[in-house]
This record gives C-alpha cells, structure tokens and sequence, in this order.
C-alpha cells in the first residue's frame, strides 16, 4: 500500500518537546502540547516554542482541549485527574478526577459536546479490558458514559453533525462510532475499522475521512468511508517516530500537525485535507 503523502513532504515545526502526545489547537490558532514532565508547550505556526505551564504534580498529560476563556482542559494519566489550567496564573484545578465515588484509572483524551458537556476516555490498564468513556455534563457532574469501548479506549472526537462520536481502542486496534442521543446519552456503537496497529488519535475532516495516527507502528491513516489508506510513513521513525495524535490547523485548517513521541518533536504536513470547526465551551 503507497502511502497519499511521501516522508520527505514532511517538515520539524519544533524540537526539544518532552514527550509529547497531546495536542490542540488554542484560540488564536497556536499550537499547544502537554509533556511527561507535567510541562504545557505553546507553539506558534512560525516554530516559536515556549512552556506556559508547569503542574507541580509533574504528571503525564495527554489529552488537551481549549476553552472559550483560554483555559485548557488536560487529561493527566500520572495524576488520574482532568485539569482545567489557567495558562495565565498558572493554576490548576480539579475538574474531575472521580465517578460516583470511585477514582479515574487513566484520563486520556476528550472533547466537548454540542451541549457543552465533556466527554473523555478513562482508558483503564494496558489489555484488561476495564476503560471506559466518562461524561461530565454542564453542571461538572460526572458520570459513567458508556462501557462499550473496554479494550484500552483513547482518541475520541465528534463527528462533523455532532450526532456521532467516533472512538479508537488500542488494543487490539478498532474504529468505532458512537450514537449521540438527544438526551446526550450514549447510543449505540457500530464497528467502522479493525486495525492490525496501536491507534491512538482521531482527527475529523470536512470531507467526512478520519485521520488515525498510530504509537504503532510509525504511520498516519487516512480511513474513509470504509477504505484505510496509509496517508504517511517512515519505517525509520525519522519523519514519522510515535504519531500519538494529530490536529489539522493554519488559516485553511489544512496543515496537519502531529507530536513525534519518539523524537521529542512537532512535525508539519501541508495536505488538501480540511478540518471541522472544534466545539470549544
């Protein structure tokens, strides 16, 4: 299978990233990353890297997401904790870190909803099949959203409609789909893809394709209306080292960016893909 995009298309935006393997878009169209030294990276389209946020509890973040007031919300694995942090003050608090009494496992990746609640993957531990999606509606209370993803549940993003949630599980590797109910309860789930890979991210495009980056092996897909395309890959791991997820930015919403996990880099890929607008609350 050829890959849609050669490796040598491929640019650096930044280096010198720890770990990275969360990202999002901010408010301004600046790039932010999350670390596994709790540090938060602003990254400028230009390549102007900068860190304006230190959690003190050190803790692996992965999943980010902005707010409307610029606050962003940060899926820590090491804290078993989702923060909301002011980048400004530099302040971190609690916005979930228990279901019904019971502690989170393993925070991974969110998004909003079109009501404005969050929902977020609670992955669980490495193939015991015990992950989970976890809602936290508007009023910040939190609840089991739906079981039906175990097997070490991570990237989720919303379809264009804001009917649909798509989620990756890991192990072994799936694309699945979601109903939203109009309550905004989970409906039901349909199998899209099985993957002989480590999915971790998913990205919505304009046209209705899913961008799919792996931690395994070192490759982008483009999977779309059933069909999986290799959309880049380095069997080196140079250009393409860990893609944990992508986001599509720039002006045209066309510059696929994506954290190189095993390289300590932020790697820059102009395509003829288009993103959809994220809901930010």
């Amino acid at each position: 299978m050829s890959a849609l995009f050669n490796h040598s298309e491929i640019q650096t935006l930044a280096s010198g990233i720890d770990h990275s393997e969360g990202l999002c878009v901010g408010l301004q169209g600046e790039i932010y990353l999350g670390s596994e030294s709790g540090k938060i990276y602003r990254v400028t389209l230009d390549g102007e890297l900068s860190v304006v946020a230190q959690s003190s509890a050190a803790g692996i973040l992965l999943g980010l997401s902005i707010r409307s007031n610029g606050n962003l919300l940060v899926c820590d694995a090491a804290a078993k904790t989702v923060w909301e942090v002011d980048l400004e003050r530099n302040i971190w608090r609690i916005f979930c870190n228990q279901v019904n009494g019971q502690p989170l496992n393993l925070p991974n990746w969110g998004c909003f909803l079109s009501d404005g609640s969050y929902v977020f993957s609670d992955s669980g531990d490495w193939k015991k099949s015990n992950g989970s999606l976890i809602r936290v509606d508007v009023r910040g209370y939190a609840s089991i959203w739906s079981t039906n993803f175990p097997n070490f549940p991570n990237g989720i993003a919303l379809s264009a409609d804001g009917k649909e949630l798509f989620v990756l599980e890991s192990t072994p590797g799936c694309l699945h789909s979601i109903e939203i109910n109009n309550d905004y309860s989970a409906g039901n789930p349909k199998v899209l893809c099985e993957m002989e890979a480590v999915p971790d991210g998913v990205t919505v495009t304009t046209s209705g394709a899913l961008i799919i980056s792996c931690y395994r092996p070192d490759v982008i897909y483009l999977w779309n209306n059933g069909d999986l395309q290799i959309l880049v890959e380095d069997v080196e791991g140079t250009y393409v080292a860990a893609p944990t997820n992508t986001v599509l930015a720039g002006t045209n919403r066309d510059l696929l960016i994506w954290p190189n996990f095993g390289r300590w880099e932020l790697a820059k890929l102009q395509t003829n893909l288009v993103g959809i607008p994220i809901l930010i609350f």
